[in-house]
């Protein structure tokens, strides 16, 4: 399985002879190199949109299980990706995918938390490994081919976070693999299909998965003590899926058993799904035993930067896990349920229970009363399952991608545009919206939003583009949200937008800091030439108050100075053309006096002023070429 690993990959440019911004260019890295295995290949597959299956996110749990160290039987500790398991079956795994796989594709009909006490609980935990690690005529070619299938899932989380994109933007572009899934596993005559596992899976939600991962861990830790610690890590690799679950909001206050239904069509059980996505994407303020609090995201934002807190606590948890079965192997001691060491690292389930910014969509046997307003704490007894399904994810389009607290995204209020011609009758342009997402729209006989989000900004960042090969090449250029020039690149080439040089040349700008208008403006020319790609870049420098240019390159330099100090807020117009004689460059921007000033590139900068009378401060300014 390929392992996944988070490297910083950037846009190049002004290299000779082109290969701008593509796979085989050189990439700057501040973190360890993808790492790509062969064991299993990606598996191509068209983009068929959202994913609305029952599922959980597969390549998270494989992620988190893949990073804890093992301590081997000689004493030698590894990762755990390079470490693979041989199960009863001959299915060769890794800690990592045994814990993705647990429960949502292997299981029983008999659910863990079901069991009516520590003996049933850990015998039921016991047959649900079992179905995935037990000798079986379907095993182990139907793991091997469901792994192979996720491996699409691996590949495009593993882009997101080579490209420094959040994982969430990969997923939003993933197909539904549910039908598949269930076909592959439909004719099993003991384990339950795919989604008749998912309608019965409270095991992975509040006290159920604590239930759960404890009988799992006691089963483990038996294992260990009669020395069997091989067997007894992959069982409790199975049983830390249950663990990790506790650190997904979306898991956390979701009254699962009580959103079940054993209709055909469930509306009960899709219910669960809306406030496990709703509580995934905006997160809970959770608080672990020792009154540590932050904010826990969930499945499909697991590995997204705003969750990185919350995932190294996971991660904490897991080695803590895994750590406790080598000590039961080595002293052959059997610790106390209560003394499991990972709850004191994980949420309680009062805090998250407990008062929020998000007020949850299911509270007990009522729903929230007004839907979209997910501020509000009142609720209401007056409802239906199918009723608030319906209204939920047909009418009201909140839970379209991506999930916010206001719902759906809408123009920031004074965005600034840029736009980039692809073809003489065709266009891109770009604004942000309230969340400071850059949203990008484009015309080719009508007008199209582009559905995955392209990048974030700061609130109220100034724009510029330049775009290239009949826009198969983009860059976007703002203000990055800790406040310096950033770039962000498209190529045809890449599944998804990245981040460019600029971004790592760390850059000063003008900050207004009032959260409607960040900085001064931006504005970007571009050309080739027999040498490569050349991007210039111009803004307001923070200390002199001059228009600077910025070069592009490996790194980004700084070139010329226009002389004219521009006024605090000024927008930028720039143009280029190309002539036998070399580049024509126009920059245009206002002075202190208000009028706006030309300086132009002709073999040497000059300047002149413009012939209009003086503007009112803070007015557009826009060029064309012709």
């Amino acid at each position: 399985m390929e392992q996944l690993a988070q490297t910083d990959r950037l846009a190049n440019y002004e290299i000779p002879g082109g290969g701008h911004g593509g796979p085989n260019t050189p990439a700057i890295t501040d973190g360890p190199v993808l790492k790509r295995g062969a064991r299993l290949v990606p598996v191509p597959g068209e983009n068929k949109g959202n994913s609305d299956g029952p599922g959980f996110e597969y390549a998270e749990h494989c992620y988190m299980g893949d990073a804890i160290a093992l301590t081997l039987s000689d004493g030698r500790t590894v990762t755990a990706r390079d470490h693979p398991f041989t199960l009863e079956n001959e299915l060769s795994v890794t800690y990592g995918q045994i814990n993705a796989l647990a429960g949502d594709f292997y299981g029983t009909s008999d659910p863990i938390s079901d069991g009516s006490d520590d003996n049933s609980q850990r015998d039921r935990f016991t047959r649900a490994y079992m179905a995935l690690a037990g000798k079986d005529s379907r095993q182990p070619k139907e793991a091997v081919e469901i792994l192979r299938i996720l491996q699409e899932e691996v590949d495009a989380v593993n882009d997101a976070l080579a490209k420094h994109q959040d994982p969430s933007v990969a997923y939003n572009s993933l197909p539904d693999e549910t039908g598949t899934f269930d076909r592959l596993t439909s004719s099993r005559s003991e384990t339950p299909k795919y989604t008749d596992l998912a309608r019965i899976n409270w095991d992975h939600f509040g006290a159920d998965a604590r239930t759960a991962y404890n009988a799992g861990h006691s089963a483990a830790i038996d294992v260990a003590v009669r020395g069997e610690l091989e067997t007894a890590y992959t069982m409790n690799a199975f049983a830390d899926h249950y663990l990790e679950d506790s650190f997904s909001a979306g898991h956390l206050r979701v009254p699962r058993r009580y959103l079940h239904s054993s209709d055909y069509v469930s509306f009960a059980d899709l219910c669960t799904k809306l406030m496990h996505d709703e509580d995934n994407a905006i997160g809970l303020t959770v608080r672990n035993p020792a009154g540590e609090t932050w904010t826990a995201y969930g499945d499909k934002r697991g590995l997204d930067l705003a969750n990185d807190e919350n995932s190294k606590r996971c991660s904490r948890a897991l080695q803590v896990s895994v750590d406790e079965i080598y000590n039961a192997w080595k002293t052959k001691t059997t610790p106390s349920k209560a003394s499991y060491g990972a709850w004191t690292h994980a949420p309680t389930l009062e805090s998250a229970l407990g008062p929020q910014t998000l007020a949850p969509l299911f509270q007990g046997e009522k729903r929230r009363a007004v839907i979209k307003n997910r501020r509000a704490w009142a609720f209401t007894s007056n409802w239906s399952f199918m009723g608030t399904f319906i209204e939920c994810y047909w009418w009201s389009g909140w839970w379209k991608y991506p999930i916010t607290m206001d719902g759906p995204h809408h123009t920031q209020h004074g965005s600034d545009i840029a736009a980039t011609a692809t073809d003489p009758t065709k266009c891109k342009i770009y604004c942000q919206d309230t969340s400071g997402v850059i949203r990008e729209y484009t015309f080719d006989a009508d007008w199209k939003e582009t559905e995955t989000t392209i990048f974030s900004a700061k609130l109220g960042t100034p724009l510029a583009v330049v775009g290239w090969d009949s826009g198969n090449e983009v860059r976007a250029y703002c203000v990055s949200n800790d406040g310096y020039l950033g770039e962000w690149c498209y190529s045809s080439r890449e599944s998804s937008w990245y981040a460019g040089f600029l971004t790592g040349s760390k850059f000063g700008i003008d900050d207004f800091g009032d959260g409607t208008r960040s900085s001064a403006g931006l504005a970007a020319v571009s050309w080739s030439d027999d040498t490569g790609r050349h991007i210039r870049v111009y803004a307001r420098d923070p200390d002199s108050g001059k228009i600077q240019e910025y070069r592009s390159g490996n790194p980004w330099t700084k070139g010329s100075t226009l002389p004219s100090t521009a006024t605090l807020g000024s927008r930028i117009a720039a143009a280029c053309w190309q002539q036998d004689d070399g580049i024509h460059i126009r920059v245009h921007y206002q002075t202190s006096s208000g009028t706006v000033e030309e300086h132009y590139l002709d073999g040497s900068w000059s300047m002149r002023e413009n012939s209009v009378d003086a503007l009112p401060y803070d007015s557009s300014i826009a060029a064309v070429r012709w």
